[in-house]
């Protein structure tokens, strides 16, 4: 039986809001956390009214919707008087009566999961080192957000793997030890080594599907539950780069996802 042992997302939000307002004396500081719907403005610090819980931000939508869409930090000096965004959510914004209000996405590995808001009232402005301070908490969310998610991968890798049985197990630890050969044959400066690795990973499987060298690479990392960004740090390729590798990959297996793509490959020979 499954455990689930992460904590709370939103508290981490919770805590770069509370240092903003006690490091930086920020007025007002809110955000959330993406669901199905959008973004719903789950905290508020600073607030005078209840309204700022009704907001669900989308894409395009107000100067958080702008920032989703670019993932970049924005704001504007008169948030009533700004005509750089839509003002879908004038009655709850102005009814704090926010001026200046600034906004940082939350991004994990270029997927928007939230956003951080802070603002003033009247004709005060938040400093530049208070902006500074907004996007570095955001950040800081941002990447204690990809390790969770990095442990929650591995922890339902293993549990698969374990629940699959000594046999599979074996197995996985073989298609790993596969995939790291075929990075070692490239890395290596050693011709004579290289050569014994690609002997070793030759698979003479006659078909009509074949793989180039590096979708093959690709696919094999995938197969041994790697990301992307992992992949790419492996084989020393951008990330774009193992995406288009990837994608390629998928159309000559005639894949519709990297999972589909990994078990026609085993299909074909391809993969052990």
């Amino acid at each position: 039986m499954t455990v689930d042992v992460r904590p709370d997302d939103l508290d981490l939000l919770r805590a770069a809001a509370a240092r903003l307002r006690r490091d930086w004396e920020v007025p007002l500081v809110f955000g959330g956390l993406r669901d199905d719907q959008g973004v719903p403005v789950r905290l508020a610090l600073g607030e005078v009214t209840s309204d700022l819980s009704t907001i669900t931000i989308k894409p395009s939508l107000g100067l958080g919707g702008k920032t989703w869409v670019s993932r970049r930090p924005a704001y504007v000096r008169d948030y009533g008087t700004s005509l750089d965004i839509t003002h879908e959510y004038d009655r709850q914004i102005l009814g704090e009566r926010v001026t200046f209000l600034a906004v940082v996405p939350i991004v994990v590995r270029d997927d928007v999961r939230g956003l951080l808001y802070a603002g003033t009232r009247g004709s005060e402005q938040l400093p530049e080192t208070a902006l500074e301070a907004l996007v570095a908490e955001a950040r800081k969310v941002s990447g204690e957000l990809e390790v969770r998610d990095e442990v929650d991968r591995r922890v339902r890798l293993s549990e698969s793997v374990a629940a699959a049985g000594p046999e599979t197990a074996e197995l996985q630890r073989l298609r790993e030890a596969y995939a790291q050969m075929r990075v070692i044959a490239r890395e290596t400066a050693d011709p004579r080594t290289r050569e014994r690795l690609e002997a070793l990973l030759a698979r003479d499987v006659p078909g009509e599907v074949t793989l180039t060298a590096r979708q093959l690479d690709v696919v094999s990392l995938v197969a041994a539950g790697c990301r992307n960004s992992e992949i790419a740090d492996r084989l020393g390729l951008g990330p774009e780069t193992v995406k288009s590798y990837l994608r390629s990959a998928m159309a000559r297996l005639g894949a519709r996802s990297r999972h589909e793509a990994v078990a026609a490959a085993r299909r074909h020979g391809l993969l052990p």
